[in-house]
């Protein structure tokens, strides 16, 4: 077992033994207390002690599970032996009641030591150092010295009537000890608070991360104290105003300590610290504000409007007022917080105002953040965006546009990342969109390339099959008719009529040419719906077709045309589809054609999608192929119908 889990277990047992005596006392013949006393007591001091047990556990090696055992442990004692020595003033004392009264009348002062020791202690130890020991053991001697000069001051018996006490000093030494011994206690107090500034100042970015939880904890001991104060100046009674005093001391320093060492990044604590802090500053400037204006108003005005002018007034400027403050000590309590938000900022404005680039943004959080292996993804469009675990969603409305990864995570990390990206929004949605506008550009282009080369070949093999198969026989069958026609004398009227063929097999050529150039279907010439009939008439499938009249452009009906063409085609051929449907309608400003089918699915990409894919996108259209494997295929296209 370590050393520290064996004093645990001693300040434990001397804990339970203190509790047990005080019940005693509480429920035999002296009723000190009375029975509803220490039970509260003992609940104040009880958390400080689970914690100390909880941090031994945890961090075997630290002296904080100690330090926070010590913290309940010595209450205890103190209570208890207040109790035992007011047995003298019953008619039941316990044994040695009056030498055990005598050391109970300066015994307060061991109150202290557990929470000295705490302090001297945490978060790693003492300080390096001789002076840092001779404090330590320091401690307990002033609270030696004071309990010794409580205990010998006449003073302290002269309301009693149960006697003198045991010793007796010269009135020159007992004010010159008295001054002493508590200008020595007030100086070891001093000398502990002042070893956390030191270990500050000294300590890397976790131990000071840890200072400031107690920070945190420990405003709470003076301002509660001073609230106690005031409650006994009117009148509370003592047990009463000093109980929250109690609670910040032996409950919430001991419970941020427990915090600071086992999860000390579980909340923001540099922000709680400035929050509290600021808020604190802001009341007290405010009830000075309001006391100030009660007096100047109230000079002028009935008493009932000057209290209300200066709440009014005090009230103008109490948001402002806080809004400053909260800034000016968030810089000095949280600098790393309010540096990492400042420098986004100012990169946000020179984004808005055209200075830099918002595809900068990943650099720009690396170095704020600290963090070079941070990465800013982004969702590509039209993609399926899984986050990767552990990193931060970023989030457009309900929808998820990308995610930040850090290199090193930490629950404090995450808290500044998430702010950070809350501040980086719009880089980060502009370089989104931006991301999105590229590669819908470069999609059109390579697109409308592959199309026109595309077309280009099926224009060439179209001349080159009209020039080597129908425009060669038509032109062989015109020199034969020439020849036919030279054997012919000039008046005779078989001459002129076959010039005249010759002439319209010419023409015929030459539209052949011109067709080849111009590829469109004839049947686009009664309209788009008897131009899908025809088609869908040709299909060895049944094919419900449900397309009503429609007056769209020239474009867009010859792209939903070869569109569906194709897709019949591909059902046809690949797809071992029994049965199809073709939907055409216009839907606002949209032309929209579904295809489906009941075949296999899961259709994927290659010459058929993609050429399709291009032809629409030529015309400005938007091509989606839903193909789940076993569940048939469906292929919709949507075209502007002004195209």
């Amino acid at each position: 077992m370590f050393r520290p889990r064996r004093l645990v277990v001693a300040a434990t047992a001397v804990f339970v033994a203190a509790t047990a005596v005080r019940m005693a006392l509480a429920y035999g013949p002296p009723s000190i207390g009375g029975p509803a006393e220490w039970p509260t007591s003992t609940a104040l001091l009880l958390p400080a002690l689970v914690l100390g047990c909880l941090v031994v556990v945890r961090v075997p090696a630290s002296p904080i599970g100690p330090a926070l055992a010590l913290t309940a442990t010595m209450p205890a004692v103190v209570f208890t032996v207040e109790d035992w020595g007011a047995t003298y003033r019953t008619g039941h004392p316990w044994p040695a009641a009056r030498t055990v009264d005598v050391i109970g009348s300066g015994v307060w002062a061991w109150l202290f030591l557990g929470f000295v020791t705490l302090v001297l202690l945490f978060p790693d130890g003492l300080l390096p150092g001789r002076r840092w020991k001779v404090l330590w053991a320091a401690v307990p001697l002033a609270a030696a010295l004071v309990n010794f000069t409580v205990a010998s001051d006449p003073g302290t018996y002269s309301d009693g009537g149960f006697g003198n006490p045991p010793f007796r000093l010269p009135g020159p030494l007992r004010v010159a000890l008295i001054v002493i011994t508590f200008l020595a206690f007030l100086g070891v107090l001093l000398a502990a608070a002042f070893s956390l500034v030191v270990r500050y100042r000294r300590g890397d970015q976790l131990t000071r991360l840890r200072l400031r939880w107690l920070m945190a904890a420990a405003l709470a001991v003076p301002i509660l104290l001073a609230a106690s104060w005031l409650a006994t100046a009117f009148g509370v009674p003592g047990t009463l105003a000093y109980t929250w005093f109690l609670v910040s001391m032996l409950i919430l320093v001991p419970a941020a300590i427990a915090v600071a060492i086992l999860r000390h990044d579980l909340f923001d604590v540099d922000r709680l610290l400035g929050t509290t802090v600021s808020w604190i500053v802001t009341t007290l400037i405010s009830a000075g504000v309001f006391a100030a204006l009660v007096v100047v108003v109230g000079g002028y005005f009935p008493d009932r409007v000057g209290v209300t002018a200066a709440a009014f007034g005090t009230a103008l400027v109490l948001l402002p007022l806080y809004q400053w403050i909260h800034r000016a000590i968030g810089r000095l309590v949280d600098p790393d917080r309010t540096v990492v938000l400042d420098r986004i900022r100012d990169f946000v404005r020179r984004v808005r105002d055209g200075e830099a680039e918002p595809e900068q943004i990943e650099p720009v959080l690396r170095s704020a953040l600290d963090d070079p292996a941070l990465r800013v993804l982004l969702r590509r469009p039209g993609a399926e965006f899984d986050v990767p675990a552990g990193a931060i969603p970023l989030r457009t409305g309900d929808s998820v546009v990308g995610a930040l990864v850090l290199g090193t995570t930490s629950a404090r990390r995450i808290r500044r990342a998430r702010e950070a990206a809350v501040e980086a929004r719009l880089p980060i949605e502009v370089s989104r969109l931006r991301l999105e506008l590229r590669e819908a550009l470069a999609e059109v282009r390579t697109s409308r390339t592959r199309l026109m080369d595309e077309v280009n070949a099926e224009r060439l093999r179209l001349e080159r099959d009209l020039h080597d198969g129908a425009q060669q026989r038509l032109i062989a069958i015109g020199m034969r008719l020439r020849s036919v026609q030279y054997r012919l004398t000039p008046g005779d009227p078989a001459y002129r009529e076959l010039d005249e063929v010759v002439e319209t097999v010419e023409h015929t050529v030459a539209e052949l040419r011109r067709i080849a150039h111009g590829v469109r279907p004839s049947r686009l010439d009664d309209g788009l719906a008897v131009a899908l009939r025809h088609l869908v008439a040709d299909s060895t499938v049944p094919v419900d077709l449900v397309v009503p009249e429609l007056e769209v452009g020239e474009n867009a009906a010859t792209a939903v045309y070869f569109t569906v063409g194709e897709a019949i085609t591909n059902a046809l051929k690949h797809a071992r589809a029994t049965r199809l449907s073709v939907s055409v309608g216009v839907t606002g400003e949209v032309l929209r054609a579904v295809v489906r089918d009941d075949g296999v699915g899961g259709a994927r990409e290659g010459f058929g999608l993609t050429s399709l894919r291009d032809r629409v996108a030529s015309v400005g259209g938007a091509f989606t192929v839903d193909s789940p494997p076993g569940a048939g295929t469906a292929i919709t296209v949507e075209i502007p119908c002004a195209s």
